[in-house]
């Protein structure tokens, strides 16, 4: 097994060793939940050298330079003003998801106009206009934490991989018989990807080679979601036949499904130890299930009208849901599963919800045509991020929670910093 490069995680602190082990990469992530602004990084570098193989004495002091870039970033003040900084406007249709770069200096946009793009983040400047679909390209994201390749998902039924750098198409992944509405990198394996669609099923291809690995059918209804946990052997789907289904990367079969709803799924996620799933559906709640005992949900979460989205904070502490009631709820899921507080203000359904990386921070997105930013301990609204001309259908905080991009259907997308 050789090293080949680390990376570093600020929220919740840890690093990702990326390694190559009989010719496969992988990457292996170590948790530092106990880095503090005052800790010895000397002593920390040597019990984490003492656990692991791949950290030798020749990388110590690239493991220390790391740790103090993480325990810079803790005693850094987290921001909560947001100033309008570019206005991305060369999409000819609206857009549909957009998402950052880990380094946050680039990000791609999707769009109903067929094409992924690339924009510099610093500059508002459009790098490369990716093409190739015939139809909208509704799904888009980077291979983290590599970010040297970008996959998009369509509704011409294909899913694409890009190089970013050249703006050329490395591969088309054929199979699918509907639109695709979903797609992901697996975080372990980086050359596997899993993809979802209105065609009842989910697929697991492999990005150098195309191939088809794994075919997941036993949905009965178009699946809207699909989510590897961290270790990438266990995929989540979500499914408008009322159902979430964790699959087993190793058998190739479901492992568990997951009953309890009475409408459709919108969204279904894992908290970051994937030990708890939560389902979001247009039943008006959201449940949580322990992965331990899927059989019954945990905990119940109820709006007046169908829920959107749902999203769990980076240390998997809290939940959000944001709803067509027009309110996001916030929910402490560490005890007895309490209702923190309610964020109301948007005046149409809020369709995202997504927390800063240090968790004190909500966004949301609406079809009022605004992004609003909450404490998310309090509930009040500390922005409303105004200027668009449709509906903002998707947003997202940077990796390090100092910027913002929301993307409308009046076909520009915002950067915010």
């Amino acid at each position: 097994m050789r090293l080949i490069k680390i990376y570093l995680r600020y929220y919740p602190p840890g690093i990702a060793l990326n390694y190559q082990k009989k010719g496969i990469e992988g990457t292996k992530m170590i948790d530092l939940f106990d880095l503090t602004p005052s800790c010895d990084l000397q002593v920390l570098t040597k019990q984490i050298a003492s656990t692991e193989p791949l950290i030798t004495q020749e990388v110590f002091p690239q493991v220390t330079e790391i740790l103090e870039k993480l325990q810079k970033k803790l005693k850094e003040p987290v921001k909560t003003k947001f100033y309008l900084f570019k206005t991305l406007q060369t999409h000819i249709l609206p857009l549909t998801n957009v998402c950052f770069d880990k380094s946050g200096k680039k990000c791609i946009t999707g769009s109903y106009d067929r094409t992924c793009r690339i924009w510099n983040v610093e500059s508002g400047d459009e790098e490369k206009v990716l093409k190739g679909h015939e139809n909208v390209v509704f799904s888009v994201s980077y291979n983290y934490p590599r970010c040297d390749r970008i996959l998009t998902g369509s509704f011409d039924k294909t899913a694409k991989i890009w190089n970013p750098v050249s703006g050329n198409c490395i591969n088309t992944l054929w199979g699918h018989t509907a639109e695709i509405v979903g797609a992901e990198f697996n975080p372990h394996q980086c050359e596997l990807l899993a993809t979802c669609s209105m065609d009842n099923t989910a697929r697991v291809f492999h990005s150098e080679t195309g191939q088809e690995v794994n075919l997941f059918a036993d949905h009965s209804a178009e699946v809207v979601s699909a989510r590897f946990n961290k270790d990438g052997n266990l995929l989540l789907t979500a499914s408008f036949d009322e159902t979430a289904t964790v699959w087993d990367m190793r058998t190739k079969e479901h492992a568990i499904v997951i009953r309890g709803h009475e409408a459709e799924l919108s969204n279904a996620v894992w908290n970051f130890q994937c030990n708890l799933i939560a389902t979001s559906s247009l039943d008006r709640t959201a449940k949580i299930w322990d992965l331990r005992r899927l059989d019954d949900a945990q905990a119940t979460a109820s709006h007046k009208d169908e829920v959107l989205d749902v999203t769990f904070n980076c240390t998997g502490t809290r939940l959000a849901t944001g709803s067509a009631d027009c309110t996001a709820k916030v929910w402490d899921v560490t005890g007895n599963f309490e209702l923190v507080t309610i964020m109301a203000g948007h005046s149409d359904e809020v369709s995202k919800v997504t927390f800063s990386p240090p968790g004190g921070l909500l966004l949301t997105a609406s079809a009022d045509k605004t992004a609003r930013i909450w404490n998310s301990g309090t509930g009040t609204c500390t922005q409303t991020l105004s200027g668009h001309d449709g509906e903002v259908f998707s947003c997202s905080f940077n990796y390090s929670g100092d910027a913002i991009i929301t993307a409308s259907k009046d076909n520009t997308c915002k950067i915010w910093r």
